[in-house]
């Protein structure tokens, strides 16, 4: 990977957005990759990250380990756990979607997140799938069915993790978009793409 940013461990928000609202000076919402620091930061170009740091998506490759695998469905993917033991045994960021930037106070409702597309580079079909595996397995995105699993509902002010399945080496450019109904702005939307090796 070429990106100026691998994230190969530690605690990260890959999908993070704030929002800078119409009275602010307006911008909208704005995409980043958060990482909260600490004992258990991003290990970031190989190095672990103790203070809070951001970065650009664009600049950013969450790298996955070739050992780190699980099975879903029948097929075996590489894998990002929901879990923070999990990913730490196995050598892979522990990856969230935070959105603690957006006060719940200022939107109606929750937010919606949309995989609007997923872009493989590599040999065979890159297939990506998010999932929940507690109380039981919801898969919420398949880059193979986007017709009917495509969307994810997230409360705003929450920090939330999933299982992120990847079924072949290779790159994956993810593109996420995000919409909701700001109190005084209305139906807002934004996106961004996020880079998978």
């Amino acid at each position: 990977a070429s990106a100026a940013f691998l994230i190969t461990g530690g605690h990260v928000d890959v999908i993070a957005f704030e929002y800078q609202s119409a009275a602010e000076g307006g911008g909208g919402f704005g995409a980043e990759i958060h990482n909260e620091g600490g004992a258990a930061g991003a290990i970031v170009n190989g190095t672990r990250v103790e203070v809070e740091s951001h970065y650009e998506p664009d600049e950013t490759t969450i790298v996955i380990a070739n050992g780190s695998t699980t099975i879903f469905g029948g097929n075996t993917y590489f894998w990002l756990p929901s879990d923070e033991t999990d990913a730490a045994n196995n050598g892979v960021p522990f990856v969230g979607i935070g959105m603690e930037g957006l006060a719940a106070t200022d939107w109606n409702g929750n937010l919606t997140l949309t995989l609007t597309s997923v872009i493989f580079t590599g040999t065979g079909t890159g297939r990506f799938l998010l999932w929940t595996d507690s109380p039981a397995e919801i898969l919420h995105f398949d880059s193979t069915d986007l017709a009917n699993f495509d969307s994810l509902s997230v409360a705003p002010d929450t920090h939330t993790h999933y299982n992120w399945g990847f079924s072949e080496v290779g790159t994956y450019e993810i593109t996420v978009g995000i919409s909701a109904d700001h109190v005084d702005d209305n139906i807002q939307t934004g996106t961004a793409t996020y880079t998978f090796q």
